[in-house]
C-alpha cells in the first residue's frame, strides 16, 4: 500500500514539475533518474578490463603509489561526460552528482578494503562560493552504497588556488604544490582510504591529495573518480 502511494505521488509530482534528463534535457520517463535511458547507453564507460585499468594505473606512475584507481566514465573534452561535470560543479546539482556515486559505487569489486572516503576538499571561500563540494556529494554515493563512513575532518585545504582547467599541465602541478595539510593524522594511521574527486585527467589535484595521506604511518590510498581522461 505504501508503495502504492508513494508511486501515485510521485506520477503526480512528475506530471506537474517533470524531472529533465542531466544531457539532453528531455522529460525523464517516472522509472529514470537525472539521464534518460537513452544516454544512458551512450555514454562512454570505463570498463574493467585490463586495458582500462592499465591506461588508469599509468597516470600515476612514477608519481605517487595509488593502490588502485576506480573511475566510472571516459571524459574527453566536449563529450556527455563534460556536460554532466559542468551540470554538476556549475548549475549547482549535487544530487546528480550522489546518483553517479551511487553508480561508481557498484562498478567497484566486492573485496575491498577501504576503511574510509575522504573526498578532496575544496578551500573555504571556493565552498562557500559554489555552496556544496561535488566531490563530497559524489562520496555520499559512494558511501551510501559501500557501507563505509566519509571523513571530512583529516585533510584540509590550505590555498584558494585558481581553477585547473585554463593550466597547462606543468602548470597545473606547480598551482597544487602544497595546498593539502593531514591535520588528523591519528584517523588515518593504518588505514586505506578511498580518495574521491569529480574528474581525473592531468591527476595533478588528486596526488598532491594522496601524497599527503602517504607520509601518515602505514596508510594506502584508492581513487574513485567519476570520470577520468583515458
Amino acid at each position: 500500500m505504501h508503495r502504492h502511494l508513494k508511486y501515485i505521488s510521485q506520477s503526480a509530482l512528475q506530471l506537474v514539475y517533470p524531472a529533465s534528463c542531466c544531457i539532453c534535457e528531455n522529460d525523464l520517463m517516472l522509472h529514470e533518474n537525472h539521464i534518460c535511458s537513452k544516454c544512458a547507453y551512450d555514454l562512454p564507460y570505463i570498463t574493467t578490463n585490463e586495458q582500462d585499468v592499465t591506461k588508469l594505473s599509468k597516470l600515476f606512475w612514477g608519481r605517487v603509489e595509488i593502490h588502485a584507481i576506480h573511475s566510472y566514465l571516459n571524459y574527453q573534452k566536449g563529450n556527455s561526460v563534460q556536460a554532466i561535470l559542468h551540470k554538476i560543479k556549475y548549475q549547482s546539482r549535487p544530487k546528480i552528482a550522489t546518483h553517479f556515486g551511487r553508480l561508481l559505487a557498484k562498478s567497484i569489486p566486492k573485496d575491498h578494503s577501504f576503511n574510509c572516503i575522504v573526498p578532496v576538499p575544496l578551500h573555504p571561500k571556493k565552498l562557500l562560493k559554489r555552496g556544496f563540494n561535488q566531490s563530497t556529494a559524489i562520496a555520499e554515493g559512494l558511501s551510501e552504497i559501500l557501507e563505509i563512513p566519509i571523513n571530512e575532518k583529516c585533510i584540509r585545504r590550505n590555498a584558494y588556488n585558481e581553477s585547473q582547467t585554463k593550466f597547462s599541465k606543468y602548470d597545473r602541478f606547480e598551482n597544487v604544490r602544497s595546498i593539502f595539510t593531514v591535520i588528523k593524522p591519528e584517523q588515518i594511521k593504518g588505514r586505506h582510504i578511498l580518495l574521491v574527486d569529480d574528474v581525473l585527467t592531468t591527476g595533478a589535484t588528486i596526488e598532491a591529495c594522496a601524497a599527503e595521506f602517504l607520509y601518515v604511518e602505514d596508510c594506502k590510498v584508492s581513487i574513485a573518480t567519476l570520470a577520468a581522461r583515458v
